[in-house]
């Protein structure tokens, strides 16, 4: 060991103890003035030992976090996404920093000496600490809750909706909808150069629509049997009992949702607009998902008939003839009418629920993940989504190198 380096081991690690508030007030001006924390030795700890185990390793031998970025967590919303906790601690008289980001977790030693750590051996000591400590780790898992964590089927079904729409509006602005039949060099020269791209983004455009036609009345369905998940008065003894109701169809569903749910201000009206256009939606998705034939709904020409001879009444180009079939299957404005119509509910029955459990609805919009505790059945969001890149929350709370 480098003799100018400072020991520290499981002894070492046992005489740490958790800053008192006066070491933290006066670490603070230092804190504001280097825009970070100060210490010469810097752990960064991201696959060297469990974040969990790591925690309830500090949780056990410190008690609850009592850092200044923890409190500010507590205070700040914008916050939580980057911080998830901070421990302050004192060994021999200065201060030592663990803060935990949803990436990694930083260890700064504000020691005037280095110390002799690596993350590897770092991870070894407190796995040393667990085999010694039991009864501790045992008193502070018995503090913290198993949820389990997976990808939340409304929200990747509202983004893949988005996402289709906006594929759909790029094809949409460069597409030429009509053309007349070509006479001229110069038209002619446009179609042989034009006629095949035009209609393979036509039939791409009448994909994405189609497909957002078909996910948009999966999405307001997702929402409303979340609801019913959540909000379903039978509780967990009785969770058999809703069968005959979460199988109902979903019209079925959304006249009982206030009776046979919890949580709702209002009753659902039926006859609201948002509910009428749903219905209109769903009915158009049903056609669709049964290949339903309504020739009245989709003319495209009249035409006379004589002994086998078609007889047009109006004459089309070549490029309307093929092109325009393909945009009029599938229109665009049709595909963001049917999300409209799905927002549409699902904003009708936030405004139906009480205001707390619309709060505790809205999150679970937006969460790439839902969560759900061991022994309950109601799911949640437990934290929002991480909209900055890795490197932005790598330089958020710089920590600074001081020699």
């Amino acid at each position: 060991m480098d003799i100018a380096r400072l020991k520290m081991d499981i002894v070492e690690w046992s005489k740490l103890v958790p800053a008192s508030n006066q070491a933290q007030a006066d670490f603070l001006p230092e804190f504001h003035r280097m825009q970070g924390f100060t210490g010469r030795t810097r752990l960064t700890i991201r696959e060297e030992i469990s974040p969990a185990d790591l925690f309830l390793c500090l949780l056990g031998q410190f008690g609850a976090p009592n850092g200044i970025l923890s409190f500010m967590r507590q205070r700040e919303d914008a916050v939580k996404a980057e911080i998830l906790w901070h421990y302050t601690l004192s060994w021999h008289g200065r201060l030592v920093q663990i803060v935990a980001h949803p990436y990694r977790i930083e260890v700064v030693f504000s020691t005037a000496q280095p110390v002799d750590l690596t993350p590897t051996s770092f991870a070894e000591l407190l796995r040393e600490w667990m085999r010694r400590n039991g009864q501790k780790l045992a008193v502070a898992r018995q503090q913290v809750t198993h949820w389990h964590s997976f990808l939340n089927p409304l929200q990747h079904m509202s983004d893949a909706c988005e996402r289709m729409l906006y594929r759909a509006r790029m094809l949409n602005a460069g597409l030429a909808k009509s053309r007349e039949q070509p006479v001229t060099p110069a038209e002619i020269a446009w179609h042989e150069a034009n006629l095949q791209p035009h209609a393979l983004a036509a039939a791409e455009l009448a994909s994405c629509c189609l497909a957002v036609r078909m996910m948009a009345p999966v999405m307001a369905e997702m929402f409303v049997n979340l609801v019913i998940h959540n909000q379903y008065r039978g509780g967990i003894p009785k969770i058999r009992d809703k069968g005959h109701y979460s199988s109902a169809s979903i019209k079925v569903r959304l006249e009982r949702l206030h009776v046979e749910c919890s949580g709702f201000a209002s009753p659902v009206d039926m006859d609201a607009p948002a509910m009428v256009a749903f219905s209109t939606l769903m009915n158009a998705r049903n056609n669709l998902l049964h290949g339903n034939l309504l020739p009245d709904e989709k003319k495209e020409d009249e035409l006379l008939m004589y002994q086998g001879i078609p007889v047009p009444k109006k004459y089309r180009s070549i490029y309307d003839r093929s092109i325009a079939p393909m945009l009029n299957a599938f229109p665009l404005a049709e595909a963001e009418r049917d999300v409209q119509a799905a927002r549409g509910l699902i904003k009708y029955l936030l405004d139906c629920l009480e205001a707390a459990v619309a709060d505790s609805f809205r999150p679970m919009l937006e969460s790439l993940d839902l969560h759900q505790e061991r022994n309950r059945r109601e799911l949640t969001a437990l934290y929002t989504n991480i909209n900055v890149s890795p490197q932005e929350l790598e330089n958020l709370y710089r920590f600074v190198s001081r020699d």
